[in-house]
């Protein structure tokens, strides 16, 4: 089959966390004998110079993957660009031939959705999504099937509502053959890319709001790196805030700038295999409303073999809680979860492959969707 992966971001931000996010995706559906187009749109604001700039750029970065020839890109209402900015690109005539279209994006026009012959939306952004769209800031998907990396999306006792629509649960995915086993150093850092700031408030029914970023998910642990033997390290963007890197590695964090230290896939690939492990936070919405999401990035440290302390953000039937991977409530959850994994690393780390294993493989995963799919 023809598959159309409609990704998020890929073309304005190129960087080695966001495209592995689709390239786990891509390698699953390409090592099943399909073909994958890379999918995405242009920002309106571009001039057909800059937005072929980002062509070329995002071509670049595909390319020792072999999915350059295959990126597509148009109008978010589905129109074609001019020639000379999709200049290389697959047609969009080509495009609209694919036998599916999953879709990453939650901008895609229904109209456009509507050309293709089968459509699946991705939630990735569990809770979050569903309450954007009850509160009119997102438009509901307009595809035949719907599905999320969220269990709790839809099940009784949800804490967010499902807004009218049967979701479907499918695991997120990693590329086991991508991602092999990596041995760790004896001093390797126990590490996390990740944005630090974003200004993303989630307003509740009640007109109360909060901020959801990274740095008020993990502001309850910044002292875990005094509590732990292992060095523990973030990639993040805080783009020479210096008071903010003083405030950190005064704590005992190591810090680098991500945009440095992952640029590309290569780098990320190689950040997370040269590392010792990860220790994550969540986004405060995705503890709040217990959606039981879990990180793509966190499967690529698993597939590594490298044990993973991340929070807990709900119930799983598939995540265990000590074995591999670590899911913490409180401080002190999360150094009980570094003395375990430090009286016997290599135990942990080959559960944390094998969970990868039985539950994510990207050929395994995407197999699923695609019966689902087409059913």
């Amino acid at each position: 089959m023809q598959i159309c992966l409609s990704t998020s971001n890929t073309l304005r931000y190129p960087q080695g966390g966001v495209l592995w996010v689709f390239l786990n995706w891509a390698f699953g559906l390409r090592g099943l004998g399909h073909e994958v187009i890379w999918f995405d749109v242009n920002d309106p604001k571009c001039t057909d110079a800059q937005t072929r700039e980002q062509i070329q750029t995002l071509k670049s970065r595909l390319k020792p993957y072999g999915f350059d020839p295959s990126v597509a890109i148009a109008t978010r209402d589905g129109q074609a660009l001019p020639d000379e900015a999709a200049l290389g690109c697959v047609a969009l005539e080509k495009v609209l031939e694919s036998d599916l279209l999953i879709d990453f994006r939650y901008d895609l026009s229904a109209d456009f959705v509507r050309k293709f012959k089968r459509s699946a939306f991705m939630d990735i952004d569990p809770g979050i999504l569903q309450i954007n769209i009850t509160k009119g800031y997102m438009p509901s998907p307009a595809h035949q099937v719907s599905f999320t990396i969220g269990e709790t999306v839809g099940q009784a006792g949800s804490r967010f509502p499902d807004i009218g629509r049967t979701w479907l649960y499918t695991p997120p995915c990693v590329s086991l053959e991508q991602w092999p086993v990596s041995p760790a150093m004896p001093d390797s850092p126990f590490t996390t890319v990740s944005h630090w700031y974003m200004d993303e408030w989630i307003v509740e029914e009640d007109g109360s709001y909060f901020k959801n970023d990274k740095r008020s998910g993990f502001l309850p642990f910044l002292g875990l790196p005094r509590k732990v033997r292992q060095p523990l390290e973030l990639a993040i963007c805080l783009a020479g805030e210096e008071a903010e890197y003083k405030m950190l590695r005064e704590k005992g964090w190591r810090v680098r700038e991500s945009h440095e230290v992952t640029p590309t896939a290569e780098a990320f690939w190689e950040y997370v295999q040269h590392s010792g492990g990860e220790f994550g936070c969540a986004k405060p919405a995705y503890v709040k409303y217990q959606t039981a999401w879990l990180s793509d990035r966190t499967l690529c440290y698993l597939a590594s073999g490298k044990p993973c302390v991340v929070q807990n953000t709900g119930p799983s039937k598939i995540l265990p809680n000590d074995g591999g991977i670590f899911r913490f409530d409180t401080l002190d959850d999360a150094v009980r979860a570094f003395d375990v994994i430090g009286s016997d690393y290599e135990k942990q780390s080959r559960q944390a492959r094998q969970l990868v294993e039985e539950f994510f493989d990207a050929k395994k995963v995407a197999n699923g969707l695609l019966s689902r799919s087409m059913s």
